[in-house]
């Protein structure tokens, strides 16, 4: 176990069309990259670390989202951190970079189903139609005043990242909206 979520939630909040979980612990890496070695760095690490600022690249046990010009985090599961701890240790020696395991600092709540869009906008203005916020894309925002990480990771699917103390305060938001519904 990397930490304990100390969050408690039940498994599932759900409603006719709205699921929200909170998802398992997650490694989770901030990277900190010069331009001209991204190319390399993606090679070394195996990151399929996305080129545009607000672009996002899901796979199966490694989710990559581009925040900055120079920034990167990498979202994997658990099994994954001895392997990224070791291809993010090498890069940091080959390379001059900032690599931080964030791990401890945040946790992810996953919002699906049709009405997962509308949930958000409960707390966030910002246009979740597919045109304006297309699959792979990823932006930090605000949710009622807490910082995220928003990651829309299918139609009907959403990926809300934000910090630990955040956790507590999100959950008895969801639970009220939802348990409403």
């Amino acid at each position: 176990m990397l930490f304990d979520q100390a969050i408690d939630i039940p498994e599932c909040l759900n409603a006719e069309a709205l699921t929200v979980s909170l998802m398992g612990e997650k490694a989770r890496y901030s990277l900190r990259l010069k331009s001209a070695d991204v190319s390399a760095i993606k090679k070394a690490s195996g990151l399929k670390l996305p080129a545009k600022i607000m672009g996002a690249s899901h796979g199966k046990d490694v989710t990559c989202a581009k925040l900055g010009p120079d920034e990167w985090i990498v979202i994997a599961d658990p099994v994954q951190k001895p392997k990224l701890d070791k291809a993010l240790a090498k890069v940091s020696k080959d390379f001059t970079c900032s690599v931080t395991d964030i791990s401890h600092r945040n946790v992810g709540f996953g919002i699906t189903g049709a009405d997962a869009a509308k949930l958000i906008n409960v707390g966030c203005p910002l246009d979740l139609s597919l045109e304006k916020f297309p699959v792979g894309k990823a932006v930090r925002t605000l949710f009622e005043s807490a910082s995220i990480l928003l990651i829309r990771t299918d139609e009907q699917s959403f990926h809300m990242e934000c910090w630990r103390s955040f956790g507590p305060y999100l959950r008895d938001f969801f639970a009220r909206v939802v348990t409403t519904r």
